[in-house]
Parts: C-alpha cells; structure tokens; sequence
C-alpha cells in the first residue's frame, strides 16, 4: 500500500512540475494552414489558473492571448483557450466548445515546440494545419 501511495505522490509531483515548467511563459504562437500558409499569429501566456469554461475532462489551464493577428474562423484567438501538459504532450485550444473542439498538440520543449492542428468530436478528427511555438525570454525557474 505504501508504494502505491509513493508512486501516486512521485506522479502527481510530475504532473506539477510540468505546469510549473510552462505556467508563467510568453511564447509567439504561428498556426498554418496544410498548405503552409500562416494563418494566425500570437503571443501568448500560460497561466496556472484552471480554465473553468473547458467541458473537456483534463487539468486545462487558461491561456491568454497578449497580441494576436489572424484569421479567427482558423483559429479562435478570440476565444477563451486553454492548455494542457500531459506525459510531455502539449495540447492547446479550445475547449469551451463541447464536441467542437480545436487542438494544437505537440511534444513539450524548453524553447520550441512544433506540433499538429486538429479538429476534433466524438469519433470524428481532420488534420487542419502545424504550429509553432517560440519561447520568448527566459525561462520561468
């Protein structure tokens, strides 16, 4: 029983340090379409707020958007997003929008992360484009 309980504590201390690692950041946000096009741009922050408007189940945490540029009908920077770090997977989005939902997934890394742009519902998922994100400044200790 006592490992059990140490194994649980040892994941929920990685799952903390994860957010901690992104909590805090500024990174410059480029989504493009699957002819790579850019078709938003961003800077953004992660916060350690929960993000209450996700109906997705999940740790999401809100993302705010500082300065955007784009088309919001590709990408919703307009609309509330959040993030998500799980196992070293980054997913952002939106997740206010039940069934409706609008990823950008990607392996976790200090200073870039590049990934997929996904819409996805029940039973249903279509590749919409790539990403990029840029840390900028240093990094949150």
């Amino acid at each position: 029983m006592k490992s059990h309980l140490n194994a649980c504590m040892f994941l929920l201390c990685l799952a903390t340090a994860a957010h901690a690692q992104v909590a805090g950041s500024t990174w410059q946000l480029t989504v493009e379409d699957l002819n790579h096009l850019v078709k938003a741009k961003a800077t953004i922050r992660f916060t350690n707020e929960v993000a209450t408007e996700s109906c997705m189940g999940g740790n999401w945490k809100r993302v705010i958007v500082d300065v955007k540029d784009g088309d919001d009908k590709f990408f919703p920077l307009s609309e509330p997003l959040a993030y998500q770090l799980d196992k070293g997977l980054l997913t952002v989005g939106r997740v206010g929008v039940c069934d409706g939902y609008l990823f950008l997934n990607g392996k976790f890394a200090e200073e870039k992360i590049n990934g997929g742009f996904n819409s996805v519902s029940i039973g249903y998922s279509q590749a919409l484009g790539k990403f990029s994100l840029d840390r900028i400044g240093k990094k949150v200790k």
